[in-house]
């Protein structure tokens, strides 16, 4: 508690021991107040990696009949829809140490660059059961293509909104 809020309970007529009474409980609800957004913090980030996971398996039918120009569109509308709902999800959770928000801005990129090569590579061996020869797509471009997308929004909000 401040000096200057304690001193002014204090010309009220507050005891000491109301005083350290009224600071635990404040220290309690700031406590549970962290805990609960660190909660908040992680199941944000679990469940964009989640809708990661998801906008990968999505991306097979596409990755198998859509040409490379249509695949890369659908590729980056998702990755900067999902961007900006990541940075939604990550930026209201405004009581979090600056290293996770370093660390998710590292991770989930990776995490979503990995799942769309994981997609990529088993859309390729469909694709090489399929009777008919269509063209395959390069899983290591549509990751990072991906990724890309994905980052785009958090550094346009970065440099054009700075906080």
């Amino acid at each position: 508690m401040e000096k200057k809020k304690r001193l002014e309970l204090k010309e009220k007529g507050w005891t000491e021991q109301e005083l350290k009474k009224a600071e635990r409980i404040m220290e309690h609800d700031v406590q549970q107040s962290k805990a609960f957004s660190r909660l908040v913090f992680w199941s944000a980030l679990i469940v964009i990696l989640f809708a990661n996971l998801a906008v990968s398996l999505v991306l097979i039918p596409f990755l198998i009949v859509f040409s490379a120009v249509v695949l890369y569109s659908v590729i980056v509308l998702l990755g900067i829809s999902f961007g900006f709902l990541y940075n939604f999800l990550i930026s209201t959770v405004g009581t979090m140490h600056k290293g996770h928000h370093r660390w998710t801005n590292i991770l989930v990129p990776i995490v979503a660059m990995i799942n769309i090569i994981i997609v990529v590579l088993a859309s390729n061996f469909f694709i090489s059961k399929l009777e008919s020869n269509p063209v395959t797509q390069n899983p290591f471009m549509a990751g990072i293509v991906f990724a890309i997308a994905f980052v785009l929004p958090y550094m346009i909000l970065k440099l054009f909104f700075k906080k």
